[in-house]
């Protein structure tokens, strides 16, 4: 996520404290004080909401997403876009807004025009592939995830993107190679450890799938899920007593499936 700064509200607090001391000083009509602030006030916010640029909308809706309202960020970035048509990284974190609030469709859109003015970004390919993943569209999320790996060897994530559609797909050893070429990016990325406990599992390799959920457990002790995957993977092997205790693990970290 780019960076975020305070814009105009901050400004407009300090002007109008500013104008207001002036005024007192200058009036000694407390009620024509009033009215003049206020009014001076108005004239503040409506100027310096004409004043403000494509960027400064964009870094709004920036903040405004960090702070998780983001049907308001969608607002400002639509102010951005406004203003800049051809701001495709407005489009792009417009369309990030809309894939967290899980409207898969609008996403696309937005990730489409981002695309158009932009085909080179690897993360809006590989968003839009979470989108169409979202909307159980694997073959073409994967075509996606591809795009973004081939601008960007290096994006794990795309990778892990990947894995989890031909999860779906259940293509579990491909899925497992594209864990495994995220997590070698990237030997912290708890999820691609976990996707790949789950693949190998599905494939009946139980031992390897332990030593990945152990992984995740080792890199987040609080990975409920990991618990109880690896407990299934246990019980699985015959070790019953050894997925009792981690069974146990799982209910106290507060797993209820």
């Amino acid at each position: 996520m780019l960076g975020l700064t305070y814009y105009l509200a901050r400004e407009i607090e300090v002007d109008c404290r500013g104008n207001k001391h002036i005024f007192i000083k200058h009036l000694l009509d407390p009620m024509r004080l009033v009215c003049v602030v206020l009014i001076l006030l108005l004239a503040l916010m409506t100027s310096a909401q004409c004043q403000q640029t494509a960027e400064d909308w964009f870094n709004e809706g920036d903040l405004l997403l960090n702070l998780g309202k983001y049907n308001d960020a969608i607002a400002a970035y639509n102010k951005s876009i406004e203003q800049n048509q051809s701001y495709a990284m407005a489009w792009k974190q417009k369309g990030n807004a809309f894939l967290i609030l899980a409207k898969y469709n609008e996403s696309i859109k937005c990730y489409n025009e981002a695309i158009k003015l932009n085909p080179n970004d690897a993360r809006v390919w590989s968003n839009k592939g979470g989108a169409l993943a979202g909307l159980g569209k694997f073959d073409e999320a994967i075509k996606c995830f591809d795009e973004a790996i081939q601008l960007d060897p290096r994006y794990a994530a795309a990778r892990y993107g990947k894995g989890v559609a031909l999860d779906y797909l259940k293509k579990y050893d491909e899925a497992t190679k594209a864990y495994d070429e995220a997590i070698r990016l990237d030997a912290n990325l708890t999820v691609a450890w976990y996707g790949k406990g789950n693949a190998l599992g599905e494939q009946g390799k139980y031992d390897n799938a332990v030593k990945a959920f152990d992984e995740v457990i080792r890199l987040d002790p609080d990975y409920v899920a990991a618990w109880y995957g690896k407990g299934i993977a246990l019980k699985l092997l015959g070790r019953t007593t050894e997925a009792d205790a981690v069974f146990a693990k799982a209910k106290e970290l507060g797993y209820a499936g």
